[in-house]
Protein backbone atom coordinates (compact mmCIF):
# COMPACT_ATOMS: atom_id res chain seq x y z
CA UNK A 1 0.00 0.00 0.00
CA UNK A 2 2.86 2.35 0.85
CA UNK A 3 4.62 1.60 -2.46
CA UNK A 4 1.41 2.27 -4.37
CA UNK A 5 0.98 5.66 -2.69
CA UNK A 6 4.55 6.66 -3.54
CA UNK A 7 4.09 5.62 -7.18
CA UNK A 8 0.86 7.62 -7.42
CA UNK A 9 2.53 10.67 -5.88
CA UNK A 10 5.46 10.48 -8.29
CA UNK A 11 3.07 10.09 -11.22
CA UNK A 12 1.11 13.23 -10.21
CA UNK A 13 4.34 15.22 -9.84
CA UNK A 14 5.48 14.05 -13.27
CA UNK A 15 2.16 15.06 -14.85
CA UNK A 16 2.32 18.51 -13.22
CA UNK A 17 5.87 19.05 -14.51
CA UNK A 18 4.83 18.00 -18.00
CA UNK A 19 1.88 20.41 -17.91
CA UNK A 20 4.20 23.25 -16.88
CA UNK A 21 6.65 22.37 -19.64
CA UNK A 22 3.87 22.40 -22.23
CA UNK A 23 2.89 26.01 -21.33
CA UNK A 24 4.40 28.17 -24.07
CA UNK A 25 6.78 30.81 -22.69
CA UNK A 26 6.22 34.52 -23.28
CA UNK A 27 8.06 35.89 -26.30
CA UNK A 28 10.77 38.39 -25.38
CA UNK A 29 11.72 40.02 -28.70
CA UNK A 30 9.27 42.28 -30.49
CA UNK A 31 9.20 44.50 -33.52
CA UNK A 32 6.55 47.22 -33.41
CA UNK A 33 4.13 45.14 -35.46
CA UNK A 34 4.79 42.04 -33.36
CA UNK A 35 4.16 44.06 -30.20
CA UNK A 36 0.85 45.30 -31.62
CA UNK A 37 -0.19 41.80 -32.73
CA UNK A 38 0.66 40.37 -29.31
CA UNK A 39 -1.23 43.13 -27.50
CA UNK A 40 -4.32 42.64 -29.67
CA UNK A 41 -4.52 39.10 -28.30
CA UNK A 42 -3.42 39.54 -24.69
CA UNK A 43 -4.59 43.04 -23.71
CA UNK A 44 -7.38 42.86 -21.11
CA UNK A 45 -9.45 45.53 -22.82
CA UNK A 46 -9.48 43.46 -26.01
CA UNK A 47 -10.35 40.33 -24.07
CA UNK A 48 -13.22 42.09 -22.33
CA UNK A 49 -14.50 43.44 -25.66
CA UNK A 50 -14.51 39.89 -27.01
CA UNK A 51 -16.44 38.76 -23.95
CA UNK A 52 -18.93 41.59 -24.45
CA UNK A 53 -19.47 40.38 -28.01
CA UNK A 54 -20.07 36.84 -26.74
CA UNK A 55 -22.50 38.29 -24.20
CA UNK A 56 -24.45 40.06 -26.98
CA UNK A 57 -24.54 36.80 -28.96
CA UNK A 58 -26.02 35.01 -25.96
CA UNK A 59 -28.58 37.80 -25.51
CA UNK A 60 -29.55 37.51 -29.18
CA UNK A 61 -30.06 33.78 -28.67
CA UNK A 62 -32.24 34.53 -25.64
CA UNK A 63 -34.48 36.70 -27.83
CA UNK A 64 -34.77 33.99 -30.49
CA UNK A 65 -35.67 31.48 -27.80
CA UNK A 66 -38.90 33.38 -27.19
CA UNK A 67 -40.18 32.22 -30.58
CA UNK A 68 -39.77 28.54 -29.68
CA UNK A 69 -42.38 26.52 -27.74
CA UNK A 70 -42.37 27.17 -24.01
CA UNK A 71 -43.06 23.94 -22.08
CA UNK A 72 -43.11 23.43 -18.33
CA UNK A 73 -44.15 20.74 -15.89
CA UNK A 74 -45.79 21.25 -12.49
CA UNK A 75 -46.92 18.97 -9.70
CA UNK A 76 -48.96 20.09 -6.67
CA UNK A 77 -49.41 17.78 -3.67
CA UNK A 78 -52.02 19.28 -1.31
CA UNK A 79 -53.43 18.13 2.03
CA UNK A 80 -56.52 20.00 3.32
CA UNK A 81 -57.20 20.01 7.04
CA UNK A 82 -60.68 21.33 6.30
CA UNK A 83 -61.86 20.70 2.80
CA UNK A 84 -63.42 23.76 1.23
CA UNK A 85 -67.25 23.72 1.30
CA UNK A 86 -69.30 24.88 -1.66
CA UNK A 87 -72.51 26.80 -0.90
CA UNK A 88 -75.75 26.58 -2.83
CA UNK A 89 -79.42 27.08 -1.93
CA UNK A 90 -82.37 24.79 -1.91
CA UNK A 91 -84.64 25.19 -4.90
CA UNK A 92 -81.75 26.15 -7.21
CA UNK A 93 -79.91 23.91 -9.67
CA UNK A 94 -79.50 20.32 -8.57
CA UNK A 95 -81.14 21.30 -5.26
CA UNK A 96 -84.33 22.32 -7.04
CA UNK A 97 -86.30 19.42 -5.48
CA UNK A 98 -84.83 19.85 -2.01
CA UNK A 99 -87.45 19.40 0.80
CA UNK A 100 -85.93 22.37 2.58
CA UNK A 101 -87.56 25.76 2.29
CA UNK A 102 -86.48 27.59 -0.82
CA UNK A 103 -83.41 29.73 -0.26
CA UNK A 104 -82.04 27.64 2.59
CA UNK A 105 -78.20 27.57 2.28
CA UNK A 106 -76.75 24.11 1.70
CA UNK A 107 -73.02 23.38 2.12
CA UNK A 108 -71.46 20.40 0.42
CA UNK A 109 -67.94 19.12 -0.21
CA UNK A 110 -66.73 18.43 -3.77
CA UNK A 111 -63.03 17.72 -3.14
CA UNK A 112 -61.07 15.27 -0.99
CA UNK A 113 -58.53 15.95 1.72
CA UNK A 114 -55.53 14.84 -0.33
CA UNK A 115 -55.01 15.81 -3.97
CA UNK A 116 -52.14 15.44 -6.40
CA UNK A 117 -52.15 17.36 -9.70
CA UNK A 118 -49.18 16.70 -12.01
CA UNK A 119 -49.47 18.44 -15.37
CA UNK A 120 -47.54 19.69 -18.39
CA UNK A 121 -48.41 23.01 -19.99
CA UNK A 122 -47.10 24.55 -23.16
CA UNK A 123 -47.50 27.66 -25.28
CA UNK A 124 -46.35 28.83 -28.69
CA UNK A 125 -46.32 32.42 -29.93
CA UNK A 126 -48.29 32.77 -33.15
CA UNK A 127 -48.20 36.55 -33.37
CA UNK A 128 -46.25 39.04 -31.28
CA UNK A 129 -45.18 42.29 -32.89
CA UNK A 130 -42.67 43.00 -30.13
CA UNK A 131 -40.69 39.86 -30.97
CA UNK A 132 -39.57 41.14 -34.37
CA UNK A 133 -38.51 44.46 -32.85
CA UNK A 134 -36.65 42.64 -30.08
CA UNK A 135 -34.88 40.52 -32.70
CA UNK A 136 -33.81 43.68 -34.57
CA UNK A 137 -32.63 45.23 -31.31
CA UNK A 138 -30.51 42.17 -30.54
CA UNK A 139 -28.92 42.23 -34.01
CA UNK A 140 -28.11 45.96 -33.74
CA UNK A 141 -26.70 45.38 -30.25
CA UNK A 142 -24.47 42.64 -31.66
CA UNK A 143 -23.24 45.06 -34.34
CA UNK A 144 -22.33 47.60 -31.67
CA UNK A 145 -20.42 44.97 -29.69
CA UNK A 146 -18.47 43.81 -32.77
CA UNK A 147 -17.59 47.38 -33.73
CA UNK A 148 -16.58 48.12 -30.15
CA UNK A 149 -14.03 45.31 -30.46
CA UNK A 150 -12.58 47.08 -33.49
CA UNK A 151 -12.46 50.39 -31.62
CA UNK A 152 -10.73 48.75 -28.67
CA UNK A 153 -8.16 47.17 -30.97
CA UNK A 154 -7.48 50.53 -32.62
CA UNK A 155 -7.01 52.18 -29.21
CA UNK A 156 -4.70 49.38 -28.08
CA UNK A 157 -2.68 49.61 -31.32
CA UNK A 158 -2.18 53.35 -30.90
CA UNK A 159 -1.28 53.00 -27.20
CA UNK A 160 1.28 50.27 -27.94
CA UNK A 161 2.73 52.32 -30.79
CA UNK A 162 3.17 55.34 -28.51
CA UNK A 163 4.67 53.23 -25.72
CA UNK A 164 7.04 51.46 -28.16
CA UNK A 165 8.30 54.76 -29.58
CA UNK A 166 8.68 56.11 -26.06
CA UNK A 167 11.04 53.25 -25.16
CA UNK A 168 13.06 53.70 -28.36
CA UNK A 169 13.44 57.46 -27.91
CA UNK A 170 14.30 57.24 -24.19
CA UNK A 171 16.88 54.51 -24.80
CA UNK A 172 18.42 56.55 -27.61
CA UNK A 173 18.60 59.55 -25.31
CA UNK A 174 20.22 57.38 -22.64
CA UNK A 175 22.87 56.23 -25.11
CA UNK A 176 23.64 59.84 -26.01
CA UNK A 177 23.90 60.87 -22.35
CA UNK A 178 26.21 57.94 -21.58
CA UNK A 179 28.43 58.98 -24.48
CA UNK A 180 28.53 62.55 -23.18
CA UNK A 181 29.18 61.27 -19.69
CA UNK A 182 32.20 59.32 -20.87
CA UNK A 183 33.51 62.39 -22.68
CA UNK A 184 32.99 64.64 -19.64
CA UNK A 185 34.60 62.08 -17.34
CA UNK A 186 37.64 61.97 -19.62
CA UNK A 187 37.76 65.74 -19.67
CA UNK A 188 37.49 65.89 -15.88
CA UNK A 189 40.45 63.52 -15.47
CA UNK A 190 42.42 65.53 -17.98
CA UNK A 191 41.58 68.81 -16.23
CA UNK A 192 42.54 67.32 -12.89
CA UNK A 193 45.84 66.11 -14.31
CA UNK A 194 46.55 69.56 -15.75
CA UNK A 195 45.72 71.16 -12.42
CA UNK A 196 48.13 68.88 -10.60
CA UNK A 197 50.75 69.81 -13.17
CA UNK A 198 50.06 73.50 -12.69
CA UNK A 199 48.63 73.95 -16.18
CA UNK A 200 45.02 74.55 -15.14
CA UNK A 201 43.12 76.39 -12.46
CA UNK A 202 41.15 74.69 -9.72
CA UNK A 203 38.02 76.48 -10.90
CA UNK A 204 38.35 74.70 -14.25
CA UNK A 205 38.34 71.36 -12.43
CA UNK A 206 35.34 72.42 -10.32
CA UNK A 207 33.36 73.55 -13.33
CA UNK A 208 34.04 70.29 -15.12
CA UNK A 209 33.05 68.33 -12.01
CA UNK A 210 29.80 70.29 -11.73
CA UNK A 211 28.95 69.46 -15.34
CA UNK A 212 29.90 65.83 -14.78
CA UNK A 213 27.68 65.53 -11.70
CA UNK A 214 24.76 67.17 -13.52
CA UNK A 215 25.06 64.68 -16.37
CA UNK A 216 25.26 61.79 -13.90
CA UNK A 217 22.04 62.96 -12.28
CA UNK A 218 20.40 63.40 -15.68
CA UNK A 219 21.51 59.89 -16.61
CA UNK A 220 19.78 58.44 -13.54
CA UNK A 221 16.60 60.32 -14.40
CA UNK A 222 16.63 58.95 -17.94
CA UNK A 223 17.32 55.43 -16.66
CA UNK A 224 14.21 55.68 -14.49
CA UNK A 225 12.26 57.09 -17.44
CA UNK A 226 13.35 54.17 -19.62
CA UNK A 227 12.25 51.71 -16.92
CA UNK A 228 8.87 53.46 -16.64
CA UNK A 229 8.33 53.52 -20.41
CA UNK A 230 9.14 49.81 -20.55
CA UNK A 231 6.63 49.13 -17.76
CA UNK A 232 3.99 51.09 -19.69
CA UNK A 233 4.68 49.04 -22.82
CA UNK A 234 4.49 45.78 -20.84
CA UNK A 235 1.17 46.93 -19.38
CA UNK A 236 -0.28 47.77 -22.80
CA UNK A 237 0.85 44.39 -24.15
CA UNK A 238 -0.09 42.53 -20.94
CA UNK A 239 3.41 41.12 -20.49
CA UNK A 240 4.81 39.97 -17.16
CA UNK A 241 7.11 42.37 -15.30
CA UNK A 242 9.93 39.80 -15.52
CA UNK A 243 9.91 39.85 -19.33
CA UNK A 244 13.17 41.48 -20.57
CA UNK A 245 11.25 43.00 -23.53
CA UNK A 246 13.83 43.25 -26.31
CA UNK A 247 12.78 45.74 -29.01
CA UNK A 248 14.06 44.77 -32.45
CA UNK A 249 12.99 47.95 -34.26
CA UNK A 250 15.03 51.12 -33.95
CA UNK A 251 14.78 54.81 -34.79
CA UNK A 252 15.92 55.64 -38.31
CA UNK A 253 15.85 58.86 -40.38
CA UNK A 254 13.16 57.65 -42.76
CA UNK A 255 10.58 57.22 -39.99
CA UNK A 256 9.43 60.82 -40.39
CA UNK A 257 9.37 60.91 -44.18
CA UNK A 258 5.70 59.91 -44.26
CA UNK A 259 4.76 63.04 -42.32
CA UNK A 260 5.83 65.33 -45.15
CA UNK A 261 3.53 63.43 -47.51
CA UNK A 262 0.63 63.81 -45.06
CA UNK A 263 1.21 67.55 -44.81
CA UNK A 264 1.29 67.91 -48.58
CA UNK A 265 -2.02 66.07 -48.97
CA UNK A 266 -3.89 67.66 -46.03
CA UNK A 267 -6.41 64.85 -45.91
CA UNK A 268 -9.91 65.90 -44.85
CA UNK A 269 -12.09 64.16 -42.30
CA UNK A 270 -14.17 61.28 -43.67
CA UNK A 271 -16.70 60.30 -41.02
CA UNK A 272 -17.29 56.83 -42.42
CA UNK A 273 -13.61 55.98 -41.85
CA UNK A 274 -13.98 56.41 -38.10
CA UNK A 275 -15.15 53.38 -36.16
CA UNK A 276 -16.78 55.67 -33.57
CA UNK A 277 -19.04 57.05 -36.29
CA UNK A 278 -19.96 53.56 -37.43
CA UNK A 279 -20.79 52.63 -33.82
CA UNK A 280 -23.12 55.61 -33.43
CA UNK A 281 -24.86 54.69 -36.71
CA UNK A 282 -25.51 51.23 -35.27
CA UNK A 283 -26.72 52.96 -32.10
CA UNK A 284 -29.28 54.85 -34.21
CA UNK A 285 -30.48 51.57 -35.68
CA UNK A 286 -30.67 50.11 -32.17
CA UNK A 287 -32.74 53.07 -30.94
CA UNK A 288 -35.18 52.81 -33.86
CA UNK A 289 -35.86 49.18 -32.92
CA UNK A 290 -36.33 50.23 -29.31
CA UNK A 291 -39.06 52.64 -30.40
CA UNK A 292 -40.79 49.88 -32.39
CA UNK A 293 -40.45 47.50 -29.46
CA UNK A 294 -42.11 49.99 -27.13
CA UNK A 295 -44.88 50.72 -29.64
CA UNK A 296 -45.54 46.97 -29.99
CA UNK A 297 -46.97 47.09 -26.48
CA UNK A 298 -50.19 48.50 -28.03
CA UNK A 299 -50.72 45.41 -30.21
CA UNK A 300 -52.41 42.13 -29.21
CA UNK A 301 -50.59 38.81 -28.82
CA UNK A 302 -51.83 35.45 -30.04
CA UNK A 303 -50.61 32.20 -28.51
CA UNK A 304 -51.44 28.54 -28.93
CA UNK A 305 -51.80 26.83 -25.55
CA UNK A 306 -52.16 23.28 -24.36
CA UNK A 307 -52.01 21.19 -21.22
CA UNK A 308 -52.00 17.56 -20.11
CA UNK A 309 -52.21 16.15 -16.60
CA UNK A 310 -53.86 14.08 -13.87
CA UNK A 311 -55.81 15.03 -10.74
CA UNK A 312 -56.13 12.04 -8.36
CA UNK A 313 -57.67 12.63 -4.93
CA UNK A 314 -58.19 10.58 -1.76
CA UNK A 315 -59.26 10.95 1.85
CA UNK A 316 -56.33 8.78 2.92
CA UNK A 317 -52.96 9.86 1.67
CA UNK A 318 -51.85 6.30 0.84
CA UNK A 319 -54.81 5.85 -1.52
CA UNK A 320 -53.42 8.42 -3.98
CA UNK A 321 -51.33 5.70 -5.60
CA UNK A 322 -54.34 3.64 -6.58
CA UNK A 323 -54.53 3.45 -10.38
CA UNK A 324 -58.32 3.78 -10.49
CA UNK A 325 -58.02 7.29 -9.06
CA UNK A 326 -55.79 8.53 -11.90
CA UNK A 327 -57.71 10.04 -14.80
CA UNK A 328 -55.91 12.14 -17.33
CA UNK A 329 -57.13 15.33 -18.96
CA UNK A 330 -55.82 17.31 -21.94
CA UNK A 331 -56.66 20.66 -23.51
CA UNK A 332 -55.59 22.72 -26.54
CA UNK A 333 -56.65 26.21 -27.49
CA UNK A 334 -55.78 29.76 -28.44
CA UNK A 335 -55.11 32.68 -26.15
CA UNK A 336 -55.55 36.22 -27.40
CA UNK A 337 -54.05 38.92 -25.17
CA UNK A 338 -55.36 42.40 -25.91
CA UNK A 339 -53.84 45.35 -24.02
CA UNK A 340 -56.58 47.76 -23.01
CA UNK A 341 -55.14 50.00 -20.32
CA UNK A 342 -51.75 49.80 -18.62
CA UNK A 343 -51.77 53.07 -16.74
CA UNK A 344 -50.05 54.80 -19.69
CA UNK A 345 -46.91 52.69 -19.05
CA UNK A 346 -46.58 51.82 -22.74
CA UNK A 347 -46.86 55.48 -23.73
CA UNK A 348 -44.11 56.39 -21.33
CA UNK A 349 -41.87 53.62 -22.71
CA UNK A 350 -42.38 54.97 -26.24
CA UNK A 351 -41.61 58.46 -24.99
CA UNK A 352 -38.38 57.30 -23.32
CA UNK A 353 -37.16 55.47 -26.40
CA UNK A 354 -37.85 58.49 -28.63
CA UNK A 355 -35.93 60.76 -26.24
CA UNK A 356 -33.02 58.33 -26.35
CA UNK A 357 -33.22 58.46 -30.14
CA UNK A 358 -32.89 62.24 -30.10
CA UNK A 359 -29.95 62.03 -27.68
CA UNK A 360 -28.15 59.70 -30.09
CA UNK A 361 -28.81 62.07 -32.99
CA UNK A 362 -27.29 64.92 -30.97
CA UNK A 363 -24.30 62.71 -30.12
CA UNK A 364 -23.84 61.96 -33.80
CA UNK A 365 -23.74 65.63 -34.75
CA UNK A 366 -21.40 66.30 -31.84
CA UNK A 367 -19.12 63.47 -32.99
CA UNK A 368 -18.94 64.95 -36.49
CA UNK A 369 -17.72 68.26 -35.05
CA UNK A 370 -15.34 66.39 -32.75
CA UNK A 371 -13.83 64.46 -35.67
CA UNK A 372 -13.35 67.68 -37.65
CA UNK A 373 -11.62 69.25 -34.66
CA UNK A 374 -9.42 66.19 -34.08
CA UNK A 375 -8.24 66.17 -37.71
CA UNK A 376 -7.53 69.90 -37.63
CA UNK A 377 -5.68 69.59 -34.33
CA UNK A 378 -3.72 66.57 -35.57
CA UNK A 379 -2.59 68.48 -38.68
CA UNK A 380 -1.51 71.46 -36.60
CA UNK A 381 0.41 69.17 -34.25
CA UNK A 382 2.09 67.56 -37.25
CA UNK A 383 3.11 70.94 -38.66
CA UNK A 384 4.47 72.01 -35.29
CA UNK A 385 6.28 68.72 -34.68
CA UNK A 386 7.97 68.76 -38.10
CA UNK A 387 9.03 72.34 -37.64
CA UNK A 388 10.37 71.58 -34.18
CA UNK A 389 12.15 68.46 -35.44
CA UNK A 390 13.90 70.35 -38.24
CA UNK A 391 15.01 73.12 -35.87
CA UNK A 392 16.21 70.71 -33.18
CA UNK A 393 18.01 68.60 -35.76
CA UNK A 394 19.87 71.68 -36.96
CA UNK A 395 20.62 72.70 -33.37
CA UNK A 396 22.00 69.24 -32.66
CA UNK A 397 24.29 69.37 -35.67
CA UNK A 398 25.52 72.83 -34.67
CA UNK A 399 26.10 71.75 -31.07
CA UNK A 400 28.12 68.75 -32.24
CA UNK A 401 30.20 70.92 -34.58
CA UNK A 402 30.78 73.52 -31.86
CA UNK A 403 31.96 70.87 -29.42
CA UNK A 404 34.39 69.37 -31.95
CA UNK A 405 35.85 72.80 -32.72
CA UNK A 406 36.16 73.83 -29.07
CA UNK A 407 37.79 70.55 -28.08
CA UNK A 408 40.37 70.99 -30.80
CA UNK A 409 40.99 74.58 -29.72
CA UNK A 410 41.18 73.50 -26.06
CA UNK A 411 43.80 70.90 -26.87
CA UNK A 412 45.68 73.56 -28.82
CA UNK A 413 45.48 75.89 -25.83
CA UNK A 414 43.25 78.41 -27.57
CA UNK A 415 39.83 77.74 -25.91
CA UNK A 416 39.11 77.78 -22.24
CA UNK A 417 37.91 74.83 -20.20
CA UNK A 418 34.65 76.59 -19.40
CA UNK A 419 33.91 76.94 -23.11
CA UNK A 420 34.24 73.20 -23.61
CA UNK A 421 32.05 72.34 -20.62
CA UNK A 422 29.46 74.84 -21.83
CA UNK A 423 29.55 73.22 -25.28
CA UNK A 424 29.09 69.81 -23.63
CA UNK A 425 26.01 71.09 -21.77
CA UNK A 426 24.67 72.65 -24.97
CA UNK A 427 25.07 69.33 -26.76
CA UNK A 428 23.22 67.44 -24.03
CA UNK A 429 20.40 69.96 -24.13
CA UNK A 430 20.29 69.77 -27.94
CA UNK A 431 20.17 65.98 -27.82
CA UNK A 432 17.36 66.05 -25.28
CA UNK A 433 15.36 68.50 -27.36
CA UNK A 434 16.04 66.55 -30.53
CA UNK A 435 14.81 63.22 -29.19
CA UNK A 436 11.82 64.92 -27.61
CA UNK A 437 11.00 66.39 -31.04
CA UNK A 438 11.37 62.95 -32.64
CA UNK A 439 8.97 61.44 -30.11
CA UNK A 440 6.42 64.25 -30.47
CA UNK A 441 6.50 63.87 -34.26
CA UNK A 442 5.96 60.12 -34.10
CA UNK A 443 3.14 60.49 -31.60
CA UNK A 444 1.54 63.25 -33.68
CA UNK A 445 1.56 60.94 -36.69
CA UNK A 446 -0.09 58.15 -34.67
CA UNK A 447 -2.77 60.58 -33.47
CA UNK A 448 -3.32 61.82 -37.01
CA UNK A 449 -3.73 58.26 -38.35
CA UNK A 450 -6.35 57.61 -35.70
CA UNK A 451 -8.17 60.91 -36.33
CA UNK A 452 -8.61 60.25 -40.07
CA UNK A 453 -9.36 56.54 -39.61
CA UNK A 454 -6.19 55.17 -41.19
CA UNK A 455 -5.79 52.52 -38.48
CA UNK A 456 -7.90 49.49 -39.42
CA UNK A 457 -8.11 46.38 -37.24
Amino acid sequence: MKKTSIVLLLTLISLCLQAQQQTPPEPTSFSLQQAIDYGLVENFNVKNSDLQSELRTAQKGEVRAGLLPQISANADLIHSFNVQQNITESGIGFQANSPLPKGTPIAFQLGLKNTFTPNITGSQILFDKSFFSAQGTAVANQEIADKTITKTKIDVSVNITKAYYSVLVNEKQLQAIESNLASLDSMYRESNARYESGLARSIDVSRTLVSLNNVKEQRQEVIRTVALSRSILRYQMNLSEENPLILTDSLYPGMLEGIQKILSEEKKAVYSNRIEYSIIESQEKYNSYLVKYAQAGHYPRLLAIGSFGYNPGATKFADLTQSERWYDYSTVGLRLQIPIFSGFATNYKVQQSKIQQRITQNNKRSLEKEINLEVEQALINLYNSVQSFNIQKQNLELAQENLVVLRAEYEAGIALNVEVTTAESDLIEAQTNYYRAVYVALISKADYDRSVGNIVR
